[in-house]
């Protein structure tokens, strides 16, 4: 059974005496910085030279430092920069000025795990992981709720980095729904297998495969839209409020026995085989050397299989089936913006 750690089990007052660094002010960066600041501690933002969240930042209220300087200033550096840069900027700004008896903090273990970033002795390493995005960390945590939260400790120099890091999940509001003891390495694989593997580029695939099996039958595109993207989130919606259970208990015993007779011809046995596959390549390395040496490329691969995502027909029809509902539509193109480029500061 899991290890889980909730408000009682931390002490709020160890973060609250220390100077903390949140580098980055994308989706995470702003929660984590907000929640600890109304949690009484003393908060700085890191960011890199001509960032364009720095006015932002200030804006809101918080003094903006260049890496180098939130690295020498603070007693825990909050590393939120995106994966594919952290390596880069702890080689060049963060190592050359740690100091012993500092903490360094991450939401995924990423280049830890995979040896990018080797923290120095007499350096603690510690991970807060939110099991959601920047936006509903920073809502769940004003409405006096707060989004679960792993914890792992890789390095434990001081003999208390656990505690240092449950202190931290408390004041962004992690214990308040539970904090679940883990490790970088069972993190980062079981993470970037869940998002390859079904929560990203499953669904992504399971839907427009639907949708093309539909639109080349002859189906209209927009009832193809509504039957295989637009219904998802109502059924996710049930899966997380009750589990599988619920939602084949909410809806009609045709869609629940259509489930259980044509689900497992989908979704076959040699689905799983390939799954296991992808957790081979997550676990040995292959999938991240892959990422980061096309990165460091200029991202070749990772564009054009963006642009490609991007032009796929559905895209058309979700655009123009959107404007049909109540919400706005500059609303849902705002809010795509701000995450397609503010999650990359």
């Amino acid at each position: 059974m899991a290890e889980i750690f909730y408000d009682d089990d931390a002490d709020l007052t160890i973060i609250q005496g220390k100077k903390v660094a949140v580098l980055g002010f994308g989706s995470q960066g702003h929660a984590h910085a907000l929640n600890l600041r109304d949690s009484g501690v003393e908060v700085k933002i890191a960011l890199r030279d001509g960032s364009p969240t720095k006015t932002r930042a200030e804006e809101l209220g918080f003094e903006v430092l260049s890496n180098a300087e939130a690295t020498k200033w603070s007693d825990v550096l909050v590393v939120l920069a995106p994966d594919q840069y952290q390596a880069d900027i702890y080689k060049n700004d963060i190592e050359p000025n740690l100091k012993e008896g500092q903490t360094l903090l991450f939401a995924h273990g990423f280049n830890v795990r995979f040896g990018y970033i080797q923290a120095p002795k007499g350096v603690d390493v510690v991970m807060i992981a939110p099991k959601g995005p920047g936006h509903t960390v920073r809502r769940e945590y004003e409405a006096g709720r707060g989004v679960p939260v792993l914890v792992a400790v890789e390095n434990d120099e001081s003999g208390h980095a656990f505690e240092t890091a449950l202190s931290y999940g408390k004041g962004i509001g992690g214990t308040r729904a539970g904090a679940i003891k883990t490790t970088f390495t069972e993190e980062t694989e079981s993470d970037l297998f869940g998002e390859q593997a079904v929560l990203c580029g499953g669904l992504s695939r399971l839907i427009q495969d639907g949708f093309e099996v539909l639109t080349e039958a002859g189906y209209q595109p927009e009832i193809a839209y509504f039957e295989v993207c637009h219904e998802m989130k109502l059924i996710v919606d049930l899966i997380n409020e009750g589990g599988l259970a619920k939602q084949r208990w909410s809806i009609s015993d045709t869609a629940e026995y259509g489930d259980y007779v044509s689900g497992p011809r989908v979704i076959d046995p040699h689905v799983k085989e390939n799954m296991k596959a992808v957790l081979a390549d997550i676990q040995s390395g292959a999938f991240a050397e892959r990422f980061i040496a096309d990165q460091k490329a200029g991202a070749p691969e990772f564009k054009r299989l963006r642009a490609e995502g991007e032009a796929h027909p559905i895209e058309k029809t979700g655009k123009e089936l959107r404007k049909l509902f109540s919400w706005s539509e500059n609303a849902i193109d705002a809010d795509y913006v701000e995450g397609h480029v503010g999650r990359h500061e």
